[in-house]
């Protein structure tokens, strides 16, 4: 039996520092937004190089779920006609990012990892959304079922008894052709794998 399975989750904008800039037709106002600068790896957490964060410890022995989550700082660029530019910065709500529906078994534990958050400067903004269905065996093994949206990137990693972080799944919106608008409207994508 394993004691401990780690399930790492993030969301990012990998590579650039700043998305392509959009401009407002109505007032010329040009908007920028801040990226992660990244790619894909386990190794980002508690960098503020993901837009969200979620972490849950299972804990065989104690019986216990331990869940740590957190949001990156959303960063805006603002430049005006009359070439002002404006610098703004905050911090979008982690009470989107949850687990729940936890239910412990005799050699396993199910439970539902979900993260909905948005840009905190941009009103009304759309979501960012995931829910990933797990069941985690004390054989280390990791069962999931998962949706969701087209923008950014995904990520989800397993470590077992504090051995190398491995790859469960992973979505990059570069080779999907998705872009932010893939926020709007229902999760469009569904995986399922065991590892």
């Amino acid at each position: 039996m394993v004691e401990i399975i780690k399930i790492r989750s993030s969301v990012f904008i990998p590579e650039v520092l700043w998305m392509a800039p959009r401009i407002d037709p109505t007032s010329g106002i040009q908007f920028e937004f801040g990226a992660d600068a990244r790619e894909f790896s386990p190794h980002t957490v508690n960098t503020m190089r993901s837009r969200i964060e979620q972490e849950v410890i299972v804990d065989f022995v104690k019986r216990e779920l331990f869940l740590h989550c957190q949001t990156g700082i959303t960063k805006a660029k603002i430049t005006y006609p009359d070439g002002k530019v404006e610098y703004l910065s905050d911090k979008a709500s982690t009470s989107g990012i949850t687990c729940q529906h936890i239910d412990w078994l005799p050699e396993s534990v199910r439970f539902v990892m979900l993260a909905s958050a948005s840009n905190p400067l941009r009103p009304n903004a759309p979501t960012v959304d995931y829910a990933y269905d797990l069941e985690c065996f004390s054989d280390g093994t990791v069962s999931i079922k998962g949706r969701h949206d087209g923008f950014p990137c995904y990520e989800i990693y397993k470590q077992v008894d504090f051995s190398e972080f491995q790859l469960i799944y992973q979505h990059d919106f570069r080779k999907t052709g998705d872009t932010p608008d893939a926020l709007d409207g229902p999760m469009e994508y569904q995986f399922a794998s065991e590892f």
